[in-house]
């Protein structure tokens, strides 16, 4: 149900179990640090992805079982990143204007996540009718992979190969562009 996560493993981590916290953090660690990469280019990836599973750890118990984890990892990942490069320009901003003449500056990781995320919009828009759908409540309203089969009367098995093709494409997609542009 949870993304290949147990009902009752995700239960155990409201619950405070550091066994189910293992196996969520062993199902999604290099996911989020392969998600987060492709947004922002930095050695910090790795202390983002730990603040990530730190605060999953903290806020366990205000996580709705009924929604995915799969939605909550990735929005939690997506905000973090795009909270490290705002604060990043405001910090190089800052001292561009304040202290050092010959900064580095790099506002091209603020372009290339807007641009990431713009052709992710692109991408999805363009998808069969059906499977755009899918994505969106998939990913823009967490629903499960049953929720979304119920909510428009296909089976749970349809909409697992329809998301599935759905992120296939775009991992093509970003794949070519990241090829490209860095």
């Amino acid at each position: 149900m949870h993304d290949r996560i147990k009902p009752e493993t995700f239960e155990s981590l409201r619950k405070g179990d550091p066994k189910a916290f293992e196996s969520i953090f062993l199902l999604y660690h290099n996911k989020i640090i392969t998600f987060i990469r492709a947004i922002i280019k930095s050695d910090d990836v790795e202390d983002i992805t730990q603040d990530i599973f730190a605060k999953l750890w903290t806020n366990r118990q205000k996580i709705d079982p009924q929604k995915s984890l799969n939605a909550y990892m990735y929005t939690a990942a997506r905000n973090a990143a795009f909270n490290y490069l705002k604060h990043k320009t405001v910090g190089n901003t800052y001292l561009a204007n304040h202290t050092l003449k010959d900064v580095d500056i790099s506002p091209e990781d603020i372009l290339y996540a807007r641009e990431i995320e713009l052709l992710t919009e692109m991408v999805v828009s363009q998808m069969p009718t059906q499977r755009e759908k899918m994505y969106r409540m998939s990913r823009n309203d967490g629903m499960t992979n049953e929720e979304i089969a119920n909510q428009l009367g296909v089976t749970k098995k349809t909409v697992e190969n329809q998301l599935s093709l759905a992120l296939k494409e775009l991992r093509k997609v970003i794949a070519a562009f990241t090829l490209f542009f860095v």
